[in-house]
């Protein structure tokens, strides 16, 4: 599983590393982390929306709490991934480990979009659980 994940996270790297030797862009390696953050957190909370629809039968009291919430998780895991990719060289190593396999790769434009996918998904089914299940 953790494959998959270094994988993931490489393609992404890949991209804004790629997209930064031909112009002038943010720190790829800053928006590799904080992209796979925001998929992460979009993640939690998806499965925390299906926890408090489906097994508590509740939701948030009010707009403010659950945009606290959503905040929070955010920053909770954009901290983490700060330090398991950027403070720990995490990313690097996994650069190192994928970039050779990659370079020539006929699909690779097709892994990038699936990787996005993955981290997009979570708040397409959100959309789609807010229309079919709106709050009352």
């Amino acid at each position: 599983m953790l494959k998959h994940i270094d994988y993931l996270y490489f393609n992404i790297y890949s991209y804004f590393y790629r997209t930064s030797q031909y112009r002038p862009v943010f720190n790829p390696r800053l928006q590799a982390m904080y992209l796979f953050s925001l998929g992460l957190g979009g993640w939690l909370l998806f499965f925390e929306s299906m926890y408090l629809h489906f097994w508590r039968h509740s939701r948030f009291e009010s707009k403010m709490q659950s945009s606290i919430f959503a905040g929070m998780i955010y920053m909770l895991t954009a901290a983490f991934f700060n330090y398991v990719f950027i403070i720990r060289d995490r990313d690097q190593k996994i650069f190192g480990k994928y970039a050779a396999l990659v370079e020539g790769h006929p699909r690779r434009k097709l892994h990038l979009v699936l990787s996005i996918s993955v981290l997009l998904a979570p708040y397409a089914l959100m959309a789609v659980l807010a229309i079919l299940i709106p709050r009352h």
